[in-house]
């Protein structure tokens, strides 16, 4: 079912102040720390990925805390109009961030290809390779 037919058939219901304020809080630092990640990695590339994933996790685990009031009864999702909107934009920037990550790890792949290649062709002393291999008329 989308936001826009939820939001028809549940009517927004809002949530205790200190709920919405401390679940807003907890998306926006989520937000915050996955944005900035994804921003270091697309202008230096070097980014210290230990140091964001420990953001990341940290960020995760408040929102994780202060989401636990957030599904109405039953489960059927979000209803409270400000908190969805901070999850939308939230969903936006991890899938921004998936895709650059994703890139930092395809080329991560391919150069640790080529240096086993490198590696595995530096050690061989030949014996094995095609060219000896091949019966010469």
């Amino acid at each position: 079912m989308s936001d826009e037919e939820n939001a028809e058939i549940a009517p927004p219901v809002a949530l205790p102040a200190y709920v919405n304020d401390s679940l807003i809080m907890a998306i926006i630092k989520a937000h915050t720390v996955v944005e900035a990640e994804t921003a270091a990695l697309r202008e230096q590339g070097t980014a210290d990925l230990r140091a964001f994933e420990f953001r990341k996790s940290q960020a995760l685990l408040e929102l994780a805390r202060a989401s636990r009031t957030l599904l109405a009864p039953g489960g059927d999702g979000v209803r409270d109009v400000a908190v969805a909107t901070e999850l939308r934009r939230l969903r936006a920037a991890l899938e921004a961030n998936m895709q650059v990550l994703s890139l930092h790890l395809d080329a991560v792949r391919e150069i640790a290809g080529m240096i086993s290649q490198a590696m595995l062709e530096a050690d061989s002393d030949g014996t094995y390779s095609l060219d000896h291999a091949r019966v010469r008329p």
